[in-house]
């Protein structure tokens, strides 16, 4: 505790004392049963978000509209009295954790999913479609859906939802409520000049534009009084043309300021897609990404802030020291280890998992999914279990490979209580993980990989024998029970003209810095790896195109699309280049030959081609072992390349059942 002495001192608003200034934001989780009730999937998942020690647990965007505010599936119906049984017992599931239980209240407007309204048309403060409709709508070959513009009779019922929401959820036992006023969700467009082009009482003026929001927070208070905390989410600035200004919004926040208790301060707009790494940010943004907008709207208004920002718990100590804010959100952290906040109460500092940021959890809610987390493969799945069960008879397992399929195995294996032998060829843990991690904005997944290997190395019941390359008969020495093949894939080097001359590289040799890179580069290969390798060597000033077979919409296509935008756009501003839709023929002297579809050909200058074509699994080695065990799994790259949520899950699994 004295590591974090800020952290954990309590804080006050009205009668309600938090226990430590964390808060778990809102996320999407896409738990909710089909017509909006609680489900048990539900209370699970929220019950250990609140195991994790933090002293605000918030469910996220629940709508006041079910039918015409819509954003997902899957999303909570707070407009339906039926409702309460299933939030009373929500509410109970985290506070008897000792966390306090807030909901984000929310109405999509014009961003509403066209698909969940069936056939009616989202509604906003202008018939303004969002720019991620516009998007949508160009690569499906489609019109977009029109906004119809909402009128006093919709205002007003809108209102009154809002205020009834409110009401429910302090009914259930709610003793605070977040509103979502910001990332253009329907307060945020009827207060943006972006989306608001009224020429009534609610358009032009800002004291117009704020009249909606002001309404809502009356009509709320009138109905419950001071007897509910509401903490308002706001976006200091839309980061877009024509949005919200820091100066605006903080005219704004003057006015509501006396009717709210919290302020949840983030920033950008969900649906202009170009601000969304800003809103939840990829590995490849610095941490703490919009705490500078919490410490200017601090300065200027009286209500307590929160911040947010892919936050670590070390920056929140001294974010809170310099009071920068008054409280800290944080979402993915707790994703990826649902005990985070306790063990760094506890100063178990090096046992805590640690998130990558591939926001694989967004990608999977964004696609109306249950939420997942690609390191922590307990998350979506609480009502199958809560901890790892002894296995009931103890095993020799014996794994060959010590990436990250292996080690998991080796993790979970342990945890069940069998003996295990991890056999390693080389002289460290970590396999192609490390080539992913090696790029200084990789950080993130650096960080994965010590924490990966740290308590690999250190597991109860796991022998690693490093520099020890599997054969037939060391295996079967063995006599093992269960064995796993978990050696990773191999690169795909592709037989052509010129493949081997001196110019060509493997990205891998480049990641790891074993070959020289000239000044023009081409990269052959537009996925995930491809784009990460010319985003680092375009760092060092080289001038990088990537070329592809894929079309301009397909690069990255293998990354969560925040991740995509994030990578895209810093892509964009270190000037790579792309060349779409067209095929590597070979290499010369002067660079990659390609031919489009038009059967042209021609070379494009380089003075190294960088492959980054993807990986192939090795058959040939699980025929190898395939029958030297009465249990054997093939898990990881090795037997189908993918991602490392794949490989993590897989290992996971597979030791879970053994």
């Amino acid at each position: 505790m004295r590591a974090f002495k800020h952290v954990f001192t309590p804080f006050k608003i009205r009668n309600i004392v938090f226990k430590n200034r964390i808060e778990i934001t809102p996320a999407v989780a896409c738990l909710a049963s089909e017509n909006g009730m609680v489900t048990e999937a539900m209370i699970a998942y929220h019950q250990q978000l609140a195991r994790s020690g933090a002293a605000i647990v918030t469910i996220g965007d629940s709508v006041i509209d079910f039918y015409q505010g819509k954003e997902h599936e899957a999303q909570l119906n707070l407009g339906d009295d039926r409702i309460l049984p299933g939030l009373y017992r929500l509410v109970q599931a985290i506070e008897r954790h000792g966390a306090v239980a807030s909901i984000e209240i929310n109405h999509g407007g014009r961003f509403s999913a066209p698909g969940l309204l069936e056939g009616r048309n989202p509604i906003g403060p202008s018939p303004i479609p969002s720019r991620a409709e516009l998007m949508f709508a160009g690569i499906e070959g489609r019109r977009a859906v029109p906004v119809r513009e909402m009128t006093q009779e919709d205002i007003d019922r809108a209102i009154e939802q809002y205020a009834h929401a409110v009401y429910n959820c302090y009914q259930a036992g709610f003793k605070m409520v977040m509103l979502h006023g910001a990332h253009g969700h329907l307060l945020a467009q009827f207060l943006s000049p972006l989306s608001n082009k009224r020429r009534d009482i609610y358009g032009g003026s800002l004291e117009n534009r704020a009249r909606f929001a002001i309404q809502v927070l009356e009509a709320i208070r009138k109905k419950v009084g001071n007897k509910i905390i509401i903490e308002y989410r706001i976006s200091a600035d839309e980061l877009v043309p024509e949005g919200m200004r820091l100066e605006e919004t903080l005219q704004f926040i003057k006015m509501i300021e006396d009717k709210i208790d919290l302020l949840h301060v983030s920033a950008g707009v969900i649906c202009e897609p170009e601000t969304n790494p800003d809103i939840i940010q990829p590995t490849y943004y610095p941490r703490g990404h919009n705490v500078h907008w919490a410490e200017k709207i601090k300065k200027e208004v009286k209500v307590p802030v929160t911040t947010v920002g892919s936050i670590t718990m070390e920056m929140a100590e001294e974010i809170l020291k310099e009071g920068k804010a008054d409280m800290v959100g944080m979402m993915r952290n707790v994703l990826a280890d649902n005990r985070y906040v306790e063990k760094m109460r506890r100063g178990e500092i090096e046992d805590v998992r640690p998130c990558l940021r591939c926001n694989t959890c967004t990608h999977n809610t964004a696609r109306f999914y249950p939420v997942i987390c690609a390191v922590n493969p307990m998350v979506g799945r609480e009502t199958e279990f809560v901890d790892i069960a002894p296995a009931k008879r103890k095993k020799k397992v014996v794994i060959i490979g010590g990436g990250p399929a292996g080690m998991q195995a080796a993790l979970t294996a342990s945890q069940r209580g069998h003996e295990v032998i991890l056999l390693e060829k080389s002289e460290n843990l970590g396999g192609n993980l490390r080539l992913a991690a090696a790029y200084p904005f990789k950080e993130d997944m650096q960080k994965y990989l010590e924490w990966l290997i740290r308590q690999t190395m250190k597991a109860s019941g796991v022998t690693v024998k490093l520099n020890t390359e599997a054969t037939p008969e060391l295996v079967a020495a063995e006599k093992p029970d269960v064995l796993f093949i978990a050696v990773g894939a191999k690169p795909f080097i592709p037989q052509m003209p010129g493949i081997d001359r001196e110019n060509v590289v493997w990205f891998g040799d480049v990641d790891a810095g074993k070959v020289p890179v000239g000044e023009n580069v081409v990269v052959a290969g537009g996925g995930l790896t491809g784009c990460e390798t010319a985003l680092y060597l375009a760092g060092q000033n080289k001038k990088v195109t990537i070329i592809d077979m894929l079309n301009e919409q397909e690069i990255a296509g293998d990354c969560p699309i925040i991740n995509r935008i994030g990578l895209m756009l810093l892509l964009e501003k270190h000037n790579v280049k792309f060349i779409t839709e067209v095929k590597l023929e070979g290499i010369t002297e002067a660079g990659a030959l390609v031919i489009d579809k038009k059967w042209n050909r021609r070379v494009v200058p380089a003075d190294t081609v960088v492959l980054s074509l993807g990986f192939v699994p090795r058959d040939e080695i699980i025929e190898k072992y395939i029958d030297l065990a009465p249990d054997v799994y093939a898990i990881g790259d090795c037997k189908e390349p993918r991602n490392l949520k794949a490989a993590i899950h897989e290992g996971f699994n597979y030791a879970l059942e053994i």
